[in-house]
C-alpha cells in the first residue's frame, strides 16, 4: 500500500461542486446528459434501532427487559413511550444479521453512483456500537460487522466493473480524543496508544467556500479486502480505549472510517464518446463513524483521567444532539435558524453526512436492561429527531471533468442558438419555449424516478413484514394445536425447535404437492392437444382413403357416420379432460387459499 499526506484533503470534505448556470441562459442538453443527476436529491437520514441481548453482568444483576418490540412493526416501547423508525433489529424485531442487507447494501449501490454516504452508530456506553460497526475487525472471515460486510461488497462490485471503469479506492482512520483529531494510519514507529502525548493532532482548517479539511491526514491506497482490513486492524490498535465499571473494552474516543473511491470510464462506444460523458470522474465517500457512548460517571465509576476522557465525550455528543435537535425542528429548519455545528470538532466533521451533501443512515444501539432505561430513552428520542433531518446529496464529479462538461454544453448551445437564429426569431422563442418544457419533463422525470425507488423499497419491506406475519401466524397455529393436545406452556416454549422443523416439513410438502398438481395439469393439457391433433390427422387420411374408390353416395353416408362417431367420442373424451381441469382448478384455488 502507498501511503499519501494530503494537505488539502479531508475525508468528510464533499468534492468542489459544478458552478450553477447564469440565469436566464438557454441550455441545450445532449440527448444521454446527466445533468438532471447532478441536482441535489432530498432525502432524510434513515434511522433504524439496534436492541442487543442481556449480557452476562446484567444478569447477575438481576436485570429485566424493559424494551418492547411490536412484531412486524419498527416500533420500539419502553414504559409509556412508543417509537417509531425505518427499522428494529434483535429483541422480537428483524434479526441482527439484516442491517446490512436493509439498511447498509443501497448505502453501497449509492457510492458507486457517486454519491457520499454515511453509517453513524449512537448510544450509551456498553450497548454494541463497535460490534454493530465491526471496527475491531481483524480479518477473520467469520467475524460480523458492517464494515466487514462493507469492504466486501465494495471490491465485488469493483472487480464486476472492471472491464468498463477504473478505480482507485484510498482509505483513511482519523479519532477524536479530548477534542483532538489524531491520524490513526499515521507512522506505526510512533507510540501507539491514543493517550500518548508524542503524536501531533491534525488541524482543522476551512476553505473559501465552506468545506471542511484536515492538514496532513493520510490516504492509504488499497487493492483488495485484505490490505483494507490490515489498515483497519491497525487502526483499531492505535485507538483510545480504557475499562470502565460498565464496559471492559470501552471506546474513549470517536472514530471515522473513510473509505474514498475514484472511479473512471475506460471504455465507450462511438455515440457514447459524443455525450458530455465520456471522461466522467465520480469520486465518493464513504464514513463509517464509530462513536463513544455516553455515560455516567456514578455508574462508570471512572475517576482522574477516565473521569476527563468522559467529560469531553459527553461534551461532543451534547453538541451532536443539539445539532440533531436544531436540524430535526421543521420549524427551525424553515426559518433557516443556526445550526450549531462549530460546538465541537465532531460536529464540524459530521457537517456533511447530518444536514449536508451525504446519504445518512443512523444506527441507535440500545440495552434492553431496565437498569439503563434513561438513557435508553434518550438515545431513543435523539434517534427519533434525526429521522427528521433532510440531507441533500449530489453526485461528486471531478471539477476538471465539470467544467468540460460546462463547456461542452455552452458550445451546443451557442451552435443551436446560431442554427435557429438563421431561420429568424420565431424559431429561436420556439427553441427557448421547448428546452423550458424539457427541463420541466426532465425534473419532472427525475421526482418520478426517486419516488418510484420509494415505492419499490416500500413494496419490499411490505413483502418481508407480510412473510414474517404469515410464519409467525403459523407458528402460533402450531402452538394452538398444541395447546388443544392438553400440552403444557412451557412444554410448548421448549418445543418450539421441533415446531419450527415441523413447520417447515409441512411448507415442503405443500410445495411438492402444487408441484405435482402443475405437473399433472402441464400433461393433461398435453394430452388433450395430442388428441386433437390426432383427430384432425385420422379424418384427412380418411377422407384421402375413401376418395379414391368408393361412389359418392356411399363415402357420403359412411363419412358422415364415422364424422358422428368420432365426434361423439372426441366430445366424450374433451368433456372428461374438462372435469379433471375444473377439478384441479377448485384445488389449486384451495391450496392457494
Amino acid at each position: 500500500a502507498s501511503f499519501s499526506r494530503t494537505p488539502a484533503t479531508h475525508p468528510l470534505s464533499p468534492r468542489r461542486r459544478e458552478a450553477p448556470p447564469r440565469e436566464g441562459a438557454v441550455r441545450v442538453l445532449p440527448m444521454g446528459s446527466s445533468d438532471m443527476a447532478s441536482q441535489p436529491q432530498s432525502d432524510s437520514v434513515k434511522v433504524a434501532v439496534n436492541v442487543r441481548p442481556l449480557i452476562t453482568p446484567e444478569l447477575v444483576l438481576g436485570c429485566t427487559d424493559c424494551v418492547t418490540v411490536t412484531p412486524g412493526e419498527p416500533q420500539v416501547q419502553i414504559g409509556p413511550h412508543v417509537f417509531t423508525y425505518d427499522h428494529v433489529y434483535g429483541s422480537t424485531g428483524s434479526s441482527s444479521s439484516l442491517i446490512f442487507e436493509q439498511c447498509v447494501y443501497p448505502l453501497v449501490d449509492s457510492l458507486f453512483c457517486g454519491y457520499n454516504t454515511t453509517v453513524l452508530a449512537y448510544g450509551q456506553t456498553g450497548s454494541g456500537k463497535t460490534y454493530t460497526m465491526g471496527t475491531n475487525y481483524s480479518g477473520e472471515s467469520n467475524c460480523g460487522g458492517i464494515i466487514p460486510q462493507v469492504m466486501e461488497t465494495i471490491f465485488k462490485k469493483a472487480d464486476a466493473m472492471k472491464g468498463d471503469t477504473e478505480f482507485l479506492i484510498r482509505v483513511s482512520f482519523i479519532e477524536i480524543f479530548k477534542e483532538e483529531v489524531f491520524d490513526l494510519l499515521d507512522d506505526p514507529g510512533s507510540v501507539a496508544k491514543a493517550a500518548a502525548p508524542a503524536r501531533v493532532p491534525i488541524q482543522i482548517r476551512e476553505t473559501a467556500n465552506g468545506s471542511i479539511t484536515l492538514a496532513g491526514v493520510t490516504e492509504a491506497e488499497v487493492k483488495s479486502k485484505e490490505e483494507m482490513a490490515l489498515h483497519l486492524a491497525r487502526g483499531s490498535l492505535s485507538r483510545a480505549t480504557g475499562s470502565t465499571n460498565m464496559n471492559s473494552q470501552s471506546s474513549r474516543s470517536h472514530a471515522i472510517f473513510t473509505i474514498s473511491i475514484e472511479q473512471k470510464r475506460t471504455s465507450s462506444s462511438a455515440s457514447e464518446k459524443s455525450t458530455s460523458n465520456e471522461y466522467d470522474i465520480l469520486s465518493s465517500k464513504f464514513h463509517l463513524v464509530d462513536l463513544a457512548g455516553s455515560e455516567r460517571a456514578k455508574r462508570t465509576g471512572a475517576d482522574g483521567l477516565r473521569l476527563k476522557e468522559g467529560i469531553h465525550i459527553n461534551r461532543g455528543l451534547l453538541a451532536l444532539g443539539n445539532v440533531i435537535s436544531a436540524l430535526g425542528d421543521e420549524k427551525k429548519r424553515k426559518e433557516g435558524a443556526f445550526v450549531p455545528y462549530r460546538d465541537s470538532k465532531l460536529t464540524r466533521l459530521l457537517q456533511d453526512s447530518l444536514g449536508g451533501n451525504s446519504k445518512t443512515v443512523m444506527i441507535a444501539c440500545i440495552s434492553p436492561a431496565d437498569s439503563n432505561a434513561e438513557e435508553t430513552i434518550n438515545t431513543l428520542k435523539y434517534a427519533n429527531r434525526a429521522r427528521n433531518i433532510q440531507n441533500k446529496a449530489v453526485i461528486n464529479r471531478d471539477p476538471v471533468t465539470a467544467e468540460m462538461q460546462k463547456l461542452r454544453s455552452q458550445l451546443e448551445q451557442l451552435q443551436s442558438e446560431l442554427l435557429f437564429s438563421r431561420s429568424g426569431s420565431a424559431a429561436l422563442e420556439e427553441l427557448q419555449l421547448l428546452q423550458q418544457k424539457v427541463s420541466l419533463l426532465e425534473l419532472k422525470n427525475s421526482e418520478l424516478y426517486c419516488e418510484l425507488k420509494e415505492r419499490e423499497m416500500s413494496c419490499e419491506q411490505l413483502a418481508q413484514r407480510a412473510i414474517a406475519t404469515q410464519l409467525e401466524k403459523d407458528q402460533l397455529m402450531l402452538k394452538l394445536e398444541s395447546a388443544r393436545n392438553g400440552k403444557s406452556w412451557d412444554d410448548i416454549e421448549n418445543a418450539g425447535s421441533e415446531q419450527d422443523v415441523d413447520l417447515m416439513k409441512t411448507y415442503i410438502s405443500k410445495i411438492q404437492q402444487l408441484e405435482a398438481e402443475v405437473t399433472r395439469q402441464k400433461f393433461t393439457t398435453a394430452c388433450r392437444n395430442g388428441l386433437h391433433d390426432r383427430l384432425a390427422l385420422d379424418k384427412g387420411m380418411l377422407l384421402d382413403d375413401l376418395g379414391s374408390g368408393c361412389e359418392v353416395g356411399t363415402l357420403e353416408v359412411s363419412s358422415e357416420v364415422d364424422e358422428e362417431e368420432k365426434e361423439r367420442e372426441h366430445s366424450s373424451i374433451q368433456e372428461k379432460l374438462d372435469m379433471e381441469l375444473q377439478d384441479l382448478d377448485k384445488r389449486l384455488q384451495q391450496k392457494e387459499v
